[in-house]
């Protein structure tokens, strides 16, 4: 045959009389083999693998996985196609798992400026309660256009400046009031005057989850602390409850996608811990979980969970001198 049938993206194994005739080189990629080693042989001998057999043999068109790869097989008369299809896999579970990220960060603000409007509506409202509202709803909505933004991270400058930890878990702790109310859930800041160099926004998306995965996961009638200490540079923050400790194998588990605790009283998408984690490994610092005896250094008999991140306390050396400071973005409410 001609050089196009070697130039094919799609393999192609052609068959005759219970023997291979010819594979492109698409095809020997795929099946690990070679021209000249399945030249001849029977089709199970360089398919050597009865679901591409039975493809062939039936007509029909199937999807495997296959050394690693996704692979749709197809039938075709004396033929047998082999398509490729691992990154359009890829690309669809990305663009899954954006959505899903997407829906479980947009929640928050979303819950908050439909109840603050709720609230609006009461004709009894004082004035300043009316005004403190007000400004709570529309420093979410603000967040919530740039949590939108994000989509297109790549094209825009970033946002870090020096962020004050306190009014940052003040605004989370209001944003998520309905929550720990519902929970009867106290929660205690000490953070000193602690700063980190980072996008407010997402110091605000790394307490908002860590308090609320807390708040759902910790006892009811209990208190969560939120502490702050600085070393060598950089910000510990941590978030406490006072639960059941948890397994170091089942606290790793909690920061993949769509992993729900076991004790976990409200519905969720199990992305919380995911989007700290990440949040926390794009500024440079880590996240991470334990019983406070393991991650917090604490004494052995200690109660209850601990998830945190560490931040950089102030500007990288390295990092770019900000060019967007006349229009900040509102950390606290």
């Amino acid at each position: 045959m001609t050089e196009w049938f070697d130039a094919l993206d799609d393999g192609v194994v052609l068959i005759e009389g219970e023997r291979v005739i010819r594979i492109n080189g698409a095809a020997g990629r795929v099946l690990g083999t070679t021209q000249e080693k399945a030249l001849g042989v029977a089709p199970i001998a360089a398919l050597r693998d009865h679901r591409l057999e039975r493809a062939w043999r039936e007509g029909v068109r199937i999807e495997l996985s296959l050394r690693g790869r996704s692979i749709v097989a197809e039938g075709v008369g004396a033929s047998l196609i082999l398509r490729d299809v691992t990154d359009v896999r890829e690309a669809q579970e990305n663009a899954r798992d954006l959505l899903a990220v997407l829906s479980h960060e947009l929640r928050t603000p979303v819950t908050t400026v439909r109840a603050t409007l709720e609230a609006l509506g009461y004709d009894d409202l004082p004035s300043d309660t009316r005004e403190r509202f007000l400004q709570r709803a529309m420093g979410e909505a603000d967040r919530l256009v740039r949590l939108l933004g994000d989509l297109t991270v790549d094209v825009r400058p970033p946002r870090e400046r020096s962020v004050e930890l306190g009014p940052v878990a003040e605004r989370a702790c209001a944003v998520l009031s309905d929550r720990l109310s519902r929970h009867r859930v106290e929660v205690i800041v000490d953070v000193a005057e602690l700063t980190v160099w980072a996008d407010p926004d997402k110091v605000m998306q790394v307490l908002v989850n860590l308090i609320e995965n807390a708040a759902i996961h910790g006892p009811d009638d209990a208190t969560i602390e939120v502490v702050a200490s600085e070393e060598e540079g950089m910000v510990t923050l941590r978030v406490r409850d006072h639960g059941t400790p948890l397994e170091k194998e089942i606290v790793e588990a909690l920061f993949e996608p769509h992993s729900r605790g076991a004790q976990a009283s409200d519905g969720g998408e199990g992305l919380g811990l995911y989007v700290v984690r990440s949040i926390a490994e794009r500024w440079g610092g880590k996240a991470w979980g334990g019983a406070w005896h393991e991650s917090g250094g604490l004494e052995q008999d200690a109660g209850g969970n601990e998830f945190g991140v560490t931040a950089p306390a102030r500007r990288p050396s390295s990092a770019p001198p900000r060019t967007d400071v006349q229009n900040p973005s509102p950390v606290s409410g």
